[in-house]
């Protein structure tokens, strides 16, 4: 198999899946029905972040050697980058911040602490630090473990982080669990964090790498994808029913689908050009300016019956809005972020 190829499917699929996180912040079916926009950027939107973590974990395992020297160096490079990224992006914010009062109500040295390692700064900015907590424990424990029990310690912490997230009623009906989620929540928001949410994607990704499947028919993959896509959506669904969810990032069976998707993108023999790879980075990093921008314009031209009132052509302004600004951002960035995510 053509390993271009190969990573051109993934491409494909990380750049699809930045679309997703947009749609996942601007509800694009709203207009039309809302429990439709419920399982497109509610449910199937929530397989775009474990598709990077997985990426992600996928391109820097295989680059190990198995030297320590050398994949200690690499792990250091990797994580300066993703710091780097992290450092711009919050600078980047600064103004939203200071236009949302982040730095008036309730603001310590601690609140930021607990922001800058494990929250975000802004509200989708949790990802890059939880990718270098979740990197950097799963390399240590990759040291130590075979990758099966780093596996089975993966699947424990996301277990651990389901009872904070969407099984979070189960925690609420056992009052030794409500306290020690309550301690846990005075240190993060979430544990849709790198502690408990990154590192089984990131292990998932690993895996891949070190465990290259043998040729594989793409419709096996697509079929199981689909197959695990059904059991999220019945478990998003039913949780959300019961009223389970303090929060709705972490399924199941998320797992599963995730893995499958991307061994099915493995087989996808499209061409995906190099220079657009960065444009991913900045997609994510940037794309609520842009849903700023588009709303400021909507306002300034009286526009808003169209450009917010309909969510799907809002959504799909933020987009086009998001590409321009993810190509102007790579055309002067200084460092070019490879990071894969």
């Amino acid at each position: 198999m053509n390993n271009k190829r190969n990573e051109g499917g993934l491409d494909w699929l990380k750049f699809v899946a930045a679309l997703f996180v947009i749609a996942n912040h601007t509800g694009p079916l709203l207009s039309f029905d809302e429990y439709a926009d419920y399982l497109f950027s509610g449910i199937l939107s929530r397989v775009a972040v474990p598709v990077f973590f997985m990426s992600s974990g996928y391109f820097f395992f295989r680059k190990l050697t198995g030297d320590p020297a050398v994949d200690q160096k690499a792990l250091m490079k990797y994580v300066k980058k993703i710091a780097y990224l992290y450092g711009i992006s919050i600078l980047l914010y600064v103004p939203l911040n200071v236009y949302n009062g982040y730095f008036l109500e309730d603001f310590t040295v601690y609140s930021f602490m607990k922001d800058l390692v494990f929250d975000g700064t802004f509200y989708h900015l949790w990802y890059l630090p939880a990718l270098i907590v979740g990197l950097c424990l799963v390399y240590v424990l990759y040291q130590k473990l075979s990758i099966r029990w780093l596996a089975a310690v993966g699947s424990l912490l996301f277990i651990l982080g389901l009872l904070g997230d969407s099984y979070y009623a189960v925690t609420e009906n056992a009052a030794g669990l409500k306290l020690m989620y309550d301690a846990m929540f005075q240190a993060f928001d979430y544990t849709r964090n790198g502690l408990f949410y990154a590192p089984i994607f990131l292990i998932l990704g690993a895996w891949a790498a070190k465990h290259p499947k043998p040729e594989r028919k793409p419709i096996a993959s697509a079929g199981l994808f689909l197959v695990f896509l059904g059991f999220m959506f019945a478990e998003a669904i039913l949780l959300h029913e019961a009223d389970f969810p303090r929060h709705d990032s972490m399924y199941i069976f998320a797992i599963p689908a995730t893995y499958y998707l991307f061994q099915w993108a493995l087989t996808w023999k499209w061409n995906f050009n190099k220079e657009y790879r960065e444009w991913r980075v900045w997609i994510y990093i940037l794309h609520p300016l842009a849903i700023v921008l588009v709303r400021g314009t909507a306002e300034a031209a009286h526009l808003e019956k169209w450009l917010i009132t309909n969510h799907l052509i809002h959504f799909t302004a933020v987009c086009v809005a998001s590409i321009i600004m993810a190509v102007a951002a790579v055309r002067i960035s200084v460092i070019k972020f490879k990071l894969r995510p």
